[in-house]
């Protein structure tokens, strides 16, 4: 038997190669009026929406940076919304119980959607190694019973896996104390063998464009209102000095300037930002 390295949450281990099953689901048919099918109808029907979604999702990567370990929820958490807006776009209007009639919660509403199905996202090239699918709090045992939208540049589009309708796939995860995972190459076998469960979608690849960052966004936001006499003025040069960082980053990286000069000039930044 041989054997591959794949990562597993914050390790990477040794593990034997994969076995593909003879009795794998095939040809898996969901019902007219199941709500992966209206999606996949409204996006034939009306292309533009699946073209809004792809550069909705080009978009989020050219801000955020899912590589960075502080911004990677934020970055499925935006995907979750594209999805979400896509959903209420093809009529998939699933609406909280207990709603009030004098406004509408769009939180209310991503939350009703989520037990619809949970949306998994993956950026990078390549869907290799497992794919986190369910999160843990401890060694008990986790069986996957939640519906899975998966969303990579590695699958042909939209994949839907209902664990109920696919027990012997859902069979193939494995879970240590974190997470319940799977591996990418059985969902790229599904997606393969069940085309009816795919919409077809070119996901974008990251290209580690996105710089933003949210927390920072929202806490410079609050100490600059005004409000904050000591600490107002500190965010402000703090924010200057990350802008001309970056800068003299990219033209040390680029080979502007030598790396003596990137020192010096780092090395008086802050005396020169007032």
């Amino acid at each position: 038997m041989g054997y591959q390295l794949e990562r597993f949450g914050r390790f990477t281990i040794m593990v034997s190669k994969l076995h593909f099953p003879a009795n794998l689901e095939s040809g898996i048919i969901l019902p007219f009026d199941h709500p992966f099918e209206i999606l996949k109808a409204a996006f034939a029907k009306a292309p533009e929406i699946r073209n809004e979604v792809e550069l909705a999702l080009a978009a989020v990567l050219e801000r955020l940076n899912p590589s960075d370990r502080g911004t990677r929820f934020l970055t499925g958490g935006a995907y979750e919304w594209v999805m979400a807006v896509a959903a209420w776009a093809s009529n998939i209007q699933v609406f909280p119980g207990g709603h009030s009639e004098n406004g509408f919660d769009l939180l209310e509403y991503m939350e009703s959607l989520k037990g619809l199905w949970s949306v998994k996202s993956f950026t990078s090239e390549s869907l290799s190694g497992s794919l986190r699918i369910v999160n843990k709090m401890g060694p008990g045992h986790v069986v996957w019973t939640q519906p899975t939208v998966f969303i990579s540049p590695d699958l042909p589009g939209i994949v839907y896996l209902d664990p109920s309708l696919a027990p012997v796939y859902a069979s193939l995860t494995t879970q240590n104390d974190e997470a319940v995972v799977i591996s990418g190459a059985y969902i790229k076998r599904y997606s393969t063998d069940n085309p009816n469960c795919v919409i077809p979608l070119n996901a974008p690849i990251n290209q580690g464009n996105g710089k933003e960052s949210p927390q920072l966004d929202i806490v410079a936001s609050i100490l600059t209102s005004g409000t904050y006499k000591y600490l107002g003025p500190v965010m402000n040069k703090m924010r200057q000095m990350a802008t001309t960082v970056d800068f003299l980053r990219q033209q040390y990286s680029d080979g502007e300037i030598d790396e003596q000069t990137f020192k010096r000039m780092l090395k008086n930044l802050d005396s020169s930002v007032k």
